[in-house]
């Protein structure tokens, strides 16, 4: 006699060589809810397909890693936002999509100095010692400037640490016979005893990678009721981004070069989810 049991196992074997076939051919299968899946990879002498991602902050290394572990499609994206790569290098064709999640990442390291100028030149109030303590730690790679006039580091740190601020406050009244007009006018002047910087030249190597760039600062002191603020900020920080982005492909370009070069291209990649 046959049992209940012994049907649903019937039963369910038959389901699991319908599913074996499915997957082979679809890929997908609809299985019961009291099936469970089983990776039995970790038993098998080898992995079925490589898969992971190494991380760098060479530019060799990364190359090197690349060429040694490419595969089908393997394509090279250089981040112009935040100034990095990664080899995807599972990436596949269109007609053979691979799995994407075999990958190279190069993650530059930001210099000491470049990290220090990207902190405090944000365009926002710094306090006087902050902006002085800067000039103080980075003078060596500094060029100061007030009205197309160079101006030396320990000026421009000493003006930077003595600023008055004088505001005037003008009322002028006239009456007529049919008319009365008033007018009120104030300034505020910020000064120094040295001249204060408005421009400021800070050359250093962003990325320990990249070559050495000069990032031209402008330096403006906010006044108000309390002690004055004194705001750096970068000028045309796009045009340094993008020329940073072309000197690492182009160096990509170099390291990459051979038999079968890696195709580069700027921009990320997300592959979407199932």
């Amino acid at each position: 006699m046959i049992t209940a049991e012994a049907i649903q196992a019937l039963q369910k074997s038959a389901a699991i060589e319908a599913a074996n076939e499915e997957i082979v051919v679809r890929g997908m299968a609809a299985l019961p809810n009291d099936f469970q899946l089983h990776d039995l990879e970790r038993h098998l002498d080898t992995r079925r397909r490589a898969r992971g991602t190494f991380a760098t902050p060479f530019i060799e290394s990364f190359c090197t890693y690349a060429k040694a572990h490419a595969e089908l499609g393997a394509t090279v994206f250089v981040d112009p936002r935040n100034i990095g790569a990664t080899a995807i290098l599972n990436m596949g064709t269109p007609l053979e999509p691979g799995q994407t999640d075999n990958q190279a990442a190069l993650v530059l390291s930001k210099t000491a100095p470049y990290q220090a100028l990207t902190t405090i030149a944000n365009g926002h109030g710094n306090t006087q010692r902050n902006v002085a303590e800067f000039l103080e730690d980075w003078q060596h790679l500094l060029q100061c400037f007030a009205e197309d006039a160079e101006v030396k580091p320990h000026q421009a740190i000493q003006a930077v640490r003595r600023i008055t601020i004088e505001s005037l406050h003008k009322l002028e009244s006239e009456e007529k016979s049919l008319s009365a007009t008033r007018s009120a006018l104030e300034s505020v002047t910020a000064s120094s005893r040295e001249p204060i910087p408005t421009l400021i030249y800070f050359r250093c190597k962003p990325f320990a990678e990249l070559g050495e760039r000069t990032f031209v600062l402008r330096l403006g002191v906010l006044t108000g009721d309390k002690a004055p603020a004194i705001s750096l900020r970068i000028v045309k920080p796009e045009e340094h981004a993008e020329a940073m982005c072309e000197e690492l492909a182009t160096k990509l370009r170099d390291g990459l070069a051979g038999d079968q070069p890696l195709p580069i291209v700027v921009g990320t990649y997300q592959a979407n989810k199932n």
